[in-house]
């Protein structure tokens, strides 16, 4: 376990970083991804299982992958159930996760936050076999998710500015000009590929005590 970067989070945290050769998935500790399907609203409530991956970890650089969960199900979820604008249930996603990031953050993980993946397609018979099997209604529809992405995103930017979180910002990077995902990083109908990987050490600065030479990007030696 010599790499000094691990992203942690929803099934984005693994399908965005695994099998890289810099940045590690969390899995790599526990053998499967324990925080699956939480949504960064309710983060706080999994306490215990994140913990348990983030204690090894406590001299890694973090990349925390919370969000998309939020956007696909939770926001429009709550919006239908209890009548709650839209925006004021993002506002309450972004700041209950990052308030309890920076908790984290000041009992010493170093945590940077990634934004929120673009949404995917959900379309064809795999998406169609997994939607059977949720808990609660999908009923978002591809305009409204990435809408919803694009508004969280801003509202962890502003979060993170004001509590001085490290903010992973590469959204414009891993969508077209159409504000699609861009083909090259499809993996399935929900998630993007470990190129995504490639992009945050390409666009995003961690501190260099804590690398060693080997864990430069090369694009950027």
């Amino acid at each position: 376990m010599d790499r000094r970067i691990f992203a942690v989070g929803d099934s984005h945290s693994r399908r965005c970083f695994e099998n890289h050769h810099i940045i590690a998935d969390s899995r790599v500790l526990t053998g499967y991804n324990k925080l699956d399907g939480k949504t960064a609203y309710n983060l706080e409530r999994h306490q215990k299982k994140l913990l348990e991956i983030l204690k090894p970890l406590r001299e890694k650089e973090l990349i925390f992958c919370f969000g998309e969960v939020d956007v696909r199900l939770h926001i429009k979820y709550k919006h239908l159930q209890l009548g709650t604008p839209i925006e004021q249930l993002i506002a309450r996603t972004a700041e209950r996760y990052t308030s309890h990031v920076k908790k984290l953050r000041n009992d010493g993980y170093r945590i940077h936050v990634f934004n929120v993946v673009p949404t995917g397609d959900f379309l064809g018979p795999a998406a169609e076999k997994w939607q059977q099997g949720l808990s609660y209604p999908f009923n978002t529809t591809c305009e409204e998710r990435s809408n919803y992405t694009e508004q969280l995103n801003n509202a962890y930017a502003r979060c993170c500015d004001e509590l001085q979180i490290p903010f992973i910002d590469i959204y414009q990077y891993l969508v077209d000009n159409t504000g699609k995902r861009r083909q090259d990083l499809v993996f399935d109908f929900a998630h993007i590929n470990n190129s995504c990987a490639d992009l945050v050490l390409e666009h995003h600065v961690f501190p260099s005590q804590h690398l060693s030479q080997s864990d430069e990007c090369p694009s950027l030696k």
